[in-house]
């Protein structure tokens, strides 16, 4: 007859690890943690010399950023101040902004298309084609211009107002040499 060999041994750890892992299980599931805090402190006798050096760098660093606060707040009119006025445009030069963007995509554009028809104006004229190339051409270099003259008038960029107008006055200068084909610009 055959004996059933059990090792009791491996057998009662196996057990006992179900059951660990079974209690730890059910004790999450079913009970409620309770953590308890001590007050107490204990005294780093090494590094307390370190922890003073600290704190009088510390106060050190404390009066020199309160010494520089002071600076800072006294010397605001001199550099703060005179920063906004790069961000301010007069009301003159804002209420051009749109007659100036006009000049440039309608009353220069429609020089170009004046000179360059798509629709032909004689029988013998067939250059639709390369019309509609040099109208692209500077209909580009217009927006281009446009979109210089948008970022001259934005108050987020940091220009006097004397260069900004010289800018608007470059780009207008630009805009009437490509208008008049005077490639020189």
């Amino acid at each position: 007859m055959n004996i059933l060999y059990v090792n009791f041994r491996s057998f009662s750890a196996k057990v006992v690890l179900i059951g660990v892992l079974l209690l730890s299980i059910l004790a999450k599931a079913q009970l409620v943690t309770l953590h308890f805090t001590w007050n107490w402190s204990a005294n780093d006798l090494l590094s307390k010399e370190y922890y003073k050096d600290m704190a009088s760098a510390h106060r050190k660093l404390d009066g020199y950023a309160v010494t520089r606060t002071a600076v800072t707040k006294r010397t605001k009119d001199i550099y703060i101040e005179p920063n906004q006025e790069l961000t301010r445009i007069s009301s003159g030069l804002a209420s051009k902004k749109d007659d100036l963007l006009k000049f440039l995509s309608g009353t220069s554009y429609d020089y170009i298309k004046y000179k360059y028809p798509i629709v032909p104006v004689s029988p013998l004229s067939g250059s639709k084609l390369s019309n509609a190339l040099v109208r692209r051409r500077f209909k580009k270099k217009f927006d281009a211009e446009k979109e210089n003259i948008t970022n001259y008038l934005d108050t987020g960029n940091y220009i006097p107002e004397g260069e900004r107008l010289r800018f608007i006055q470059q780009a207008l200068d630009k805009v009437i040499r490509v208008t008049l084909e005077d490639e020189t610009y």
